[in-house]
């Protein structure tokens, strides 16, 4: 029993060590990093990941505006100036290329989810919890322009024809036509208690999108006729981007996710499991295809850009996107320190962003950053290694640079254990690590650039390990006696022994070298183990005892690692069977003797013995007709020597051929035979 649990535990220990993945032996295991799935795994800061599997810096994140509210939650340019809505003061500001923002509005309001620019430079703002629209022109008190009766007003879209459209909510959502005179005409009353996003077509089609069941209206230019476009699985529709290629595209996403302090959140009857966000594209027709999927809880907005792209602000993390039409997306930045919200085109490829938590503008530019890095992922090498040469493949404009930096340690998390980061590693052709031999290793790398217009773009890393060399383990070693019948049953009788024993073995290598085997035996009153086999890469062996003698025995295998490794590093280990007893001579029968007790009957009896296995069965035939089963006079086979006794019945007159069989333990087979006469 302890024997079995100590196997247990050693199988369960080597397995653990190879839970990791295999790797081949010890040989230099390369980590290479050459995807965008696998830079993301690390942590960016200023630095973009493109969907090709580039590094390279990341558009300048300038911090412009502290508008010193709480939250920014709406943003809208025209004419060189940007408007941002606020809360929880209910302010907005206006800022333009001076730099400094301007309060154009100090309202009774505690929020402006909403602002729209109409034709004549107006701007209107969507209030909350008042849900009231307000109009405010240059030089003139801003006024209220329209009580929707609803509390929220979350988002506004000017017609060119068709005059001021709304998106409200609060107790019921709705899509209501405000005329010039400030009047509110409902065109749509969703089942959904907020109608959060709406966004105006080329042709005039007006969009917009709900916040518990995921449902997308459009209204047609007409302005009459409303369907429902698209049922998303995911609850919130929150931004919509009607596409230049004629496709809607839908920031959708599965619900709990605004800030505390800012809109109240949706009610979320669907249930869409893993949070996670989607942007649909969506046909005329109402065919959808989820484009682009994130992990991230929020898609905050959308915004076109060039060539088929749109660029995407996911949340709570912070992160920018560019994604194609095809799916494929590359991360231009990330927010560490604050949450953004909305942005806003600025116009030669920069956006403004608006924050939420802190209310400060930044401006993501159409230069890059001097300096980024990336700090890579943990990588496990699952035992203690000795480092080579990290090496990486990049394109290098002028004024630009790479360097790199490794630490290492033993935890899975790095903490004061690790080894401090290294110097700079700058020779991309490949520089030694310097970090001390440990299991976990981890890269720096940084990018710079002297100015800005131009970034290094690094598209692989590899880095080689090599494992400490372990003892190969054996776990377990058995010998077993192979029998002519296979140890089947259901023949009249058993096969005699022929004298093969099947010594296997179970072996395991953390390293996963391969393996090779020397065996041994000995007897039990010898002292020196006698060679049987040598470089076996089987773990079994059919052993030929015939010229070995009979007696108790045992065997030895030997693991060595040598296939795997120079020969200053093979690492052996060896393991001892359970003595064995080795029989190849066949039992002694002896028929003491035959007599006549009645008319056709006769009784024999006789002795069987075996000089080292016990007598296992024993069974006679007359006249070589079939064997039939006798047992010992004790009445089981359970010794080397037994004693026989029976009687065999209804003869008639005449000479009979008497064979008695006897079977030892190992399967040898003896006989004993004589002739006898009945009268």
């Amino acid at each position: 029993r302890n024997r079995g649990r100590l196997f247990a535990f050693l199988w369960l220990l080597v397995s653990a060590f190879l839970m990791p993945g295999p790797v081949e032996g010890v040989k230099p295991q390369i980590w290479r990093e050459d995807s965008q799935k696998a830079f993301e795994k690390g942590e960016p800061d200023g630095v973009s990941l493109t969907r090709e599997g580039v590094v390279m810096l990341a558009p300048t994140l300038e911090e412009v505006a502290d508008t010193k509210e709480a939250f920014v939650w709406a943003l809208a340019q025209a004419k060189g100036r940007l408007y941002i809505g606020t809360g929880n003061k209910g302010q907005i500001f206006v800022l333009d290329k001076s730099g400094a923002p301007e309060l154009l509005f100090d309202s009774p309001e505690v929020a402006f989810f909403s602002l729209a620019v109409g034709a004549d430079g107006a701007l209107y703002a969507g209030s909350s919890p008042d849900g009231l629209i307000y109009r405010i022109v240059s030089g003139r008190t801003p006024e209220v322009f329209c009580r929707t009766g609803d509390a929220h007003v979350w988002g506004l879209v000017v017609h060119p024809s068709s005059g001021l459209y709304a998106a409200t909510g609060g107790d019921g959502g709705r899509i209501l036509r405000v005329s010039d005179s400030g009047d509110a005409q409902s065109v749509y009353e969703s089942a959904d208690r907020n109608v959060v996003s709406l966004a105006l077509g080329a042709d005039g089609t007006l969009y917009a999108g709900t916040d518990e069941n995921g449902l997308i209206y459009q209204v047609r230019p007409d302005g009459k006729t409303v369907d429902v476009l698209y049922d998303a699985k995911e609850p919130e529709v929150h931004t919509l981007l009607p596409g230049s290629d004629g496709m809607l595209y839908a920031g959708v996403m599965s619900g709990g996710t605004r800030p505390s302090g800012g809109k109240p959140p949706s009610g979320g009857q669907k249930n869409s499991g893993k949070a996670s966000s989607v942007v649909y594209a969506i046909r005329p027709s109402g065919a959808a295809l989820r484009m682009w999927e994130t992990g991230d809880a929020m898609i905050l907005d959308l915004a076109p850009g060039a060539d088929g792209e749109m660029t995407v602000m996911t949340g709570p993390s912070g992160r920018v996107y560019r994604v194609r039409n095809n799916g494929m997306a590359t991360l231009l930045a990330r927010f560490k320190t604050v949450q953004p919200w909305v942005f806003a085109a600025a116009g030669d490829g920069e956006f403004w962003i608006g924050t939420s938590g802190s209310g400060k503008i930044y401006r993501l530019g159409n230069t890059y950053v001097r300096s980024g890095t990336l700090t890579s992922r943990i990588h496990d090498f699952t035992l203690v290694s000795t480092w080579g040469k990290l090496s990486w493949t990049a394109d290098l404009p002028p004024g630009t640079s790479i360097s790199f930096q490794t630490r290492s340690g033993n935890s899975e998390k790095p903490d004061d254990t690790w080894s401090a980061w290294s110097g700079p590693l700058t020779e991309a052709g490949g520089g030694s690590i310097a970090s001390r031999p440990a299991r976990f290793l981890q890269y720096r790398m940084h990018l710079a650039s002297e100015t800005g217009k131009a970034s290094p773009r690094l598209r692989e890393v590899r880095l080689a390990g090599l494992q400490e060399n372990v003892h190969p383990m054996l776990l377990s070693v058995q010998a077993s006696p192979v029998r002519k019948d296979g140890g089947k049953e259901g023949k009249k009788g058993p096969d005699s022994g022929n004298g093969v024993w099947k010594i296997s073995w179970t072996a395991a290598d953390v390293n996963d070298d391969r393996l090779m085997y020397d065996l041994f035996f000995r007897g039990a009153d010898e002292k020196t183990w006698k060679q049987l086999e040598t470089d076996l890469t089987a773990t079994s062996y059919p052993w030929q005892t015939e010229s070995v003698p009979d007696g108790t025995a045992q065997v030895r295998v030997v693991v060595s690692d040598r296939l795997s490794n120079p020969e200053p590093l093979v690492l052996t280990n060896e393991m001892v069977s359970e003595p064995f007893d080795i029989d190849n001579t066949a039992p002694s029968v002896a028929l003491t003797a035959v007599r006549q007790t009645d008319p056709g009957v006769v009784t024999v009896t006789g002795t069987v013995s075996d000089a080292t296995s016990l007598i296992r069965e024993a069974a006679y035939a007359v006249n070589s007709d079939a064997w039939r089963v006798v047992f010992s006079e004790d009445g089981i086979f359970d010794s080397p020597v037994e004693a026989l006794g029976f009687t065999i019945k209804g003869l008639g007159p005449g000479e009979y051929t008497l064979v008695v069989r006897a079977v030892d333990a190992q399967g040898n087979v003896g006989v004993g035979k004589t002739v006898f006469e009945v009268k």
